[in-house]
């Protein structure tokens, strides 16, 4: 899912009406000097044929039935804050929908350095496909005189009406593996995680909106790359298989001087009925082992970057 947008200045909206902005056209926008940013999106389809919308037809015969998503997207909301700590975004239409609770995302990257909340949550009528993204750019400085191990610890816990197919976004029809419930109308949900950790001399850099970036990869940090003192301190995802309460660890080492980006994206995923609530979070928390092995978060030694005094919004509204 590549993404491409208008930069506006807080609090304008931009609302796009058609699908080609949303779709990548190209956009210009002054790159944005950043140490922090925010990204929220959410996204429903109406997986129907037009001619199964037109004729009332209640099951849904195309998206992953037959692999076929064109004109299948009915509503996309993004927010993206950069310079910000914030972002949040809910989807409007009924297939988003389910039990009073709303296809979502928000982030929250505010708190200590080091310390990222992803809220989010899939709910999919029986004929819809929906999806949300959250990704959270938050940078520090470590002020201390000797080179010292940390650890990115991270923690996603959700409910899920069904169990959590990894088959769905991983099949590959050529290789043979396609999930038996690709083809089928059966209700399913799915969920991705990423933290990236990577260092620069310098407390900022160039973000230009108009290349665009893709939340599930290279998100922001992916123009930070450029940088010639730019130093990839390691990158982690939950596996495929998730449990509620699932938690992966990032050890690194930080050294006097140099400032730290911590970036935590979350992707979830519904189809058909399903519903998948992380909306009491996936939380990124830096701190290190002590002696005895266990995770503590002490924050001395470190300097986070302080919000934009006017962070960039970019808002796209689709639906």
């Amino acid at each position: 899912m590549m993404v491409r947008f208008k930069a506006q200045t807080l609090p304008v909206w931009a609302t796009v009406v058609g699908v080609g902005l949303l779709a990548g056209s190209s956009v210009q926008a002054a790159p944005v000097s950043i140490s922090n940013a925010a990204y929220a999106a959410s996204c429903v389809r109406d997986c129907r044929t037009p001619a199964a919308r037109a004729a009332g037809q209640t099951t849904p015969d195309t998206c992953e039935v037959n692999s076929n998503f064109s004109r299948t997207l009915v509503e996309r909301q993004e927010r993206t804050a950069l310079g910000g700590y914030t972002a949040a975004v809910a989807a409007t239409n009924p297939l988003g929908q389910v039990g009073g609770m709303a296809t979502q995302s928000s982030v929250d990257a505010s708190g200590a350095a080091g310390v990222l909340t992803l809220k989010q949550g899939a709910f999919a009528g029986s004929y819809a496909r929906t999806s949300g993204h959250s990704l959270a750019l938050q940078s520090f400085q470590y002020t201390g005189t000797t080179d010292e191990q940390r650890t990115i610890s991270n923690r996603l816990d959700f409910s899920a009406n069904t169990a959590l197919n990894p088959g769905w976004d991983n099949a590959d029809p050529a290789a043979g593996t396609v999930d038996p419930l690709l083809g089928t109308t059966a209700a399913s949900v799915y969920a991705k995680t990423r933290v990236t950790v990577f260092s620069l001399r310098s407390g900022s850099f160039d973000f230009d909106a108009a290349m665009g970036f893709e939340p599930q990869g290279p998100g922001f940090w992916s123009q930070a790359a450029s940088q010639i003192d730019y130093q990839l301190e390691g990158e982690v995802g939950m596996s495929d298989i998730i449990a509620s309460g699932t938690t992966t660890a990032l050890n690194f080492t930080v050294k006097q001087g140099r400032f730290y980006f911590v970036e935590s994206y979350l992707g979830l995923w519904a189809r058909f009925g399903g519903a998948l609530d992380a909306t009491h979070t996936f939380t990124t928390t830096l701190g290190e082992t002590d002696a005895d092995g266990q995770f503590v978060a002490p924050s001395a030694g470190l300097l986070a970057a302080a919000q934009s005094d006017n962070p960039v919004i970019n808002d796209v509204s689709f639906g």
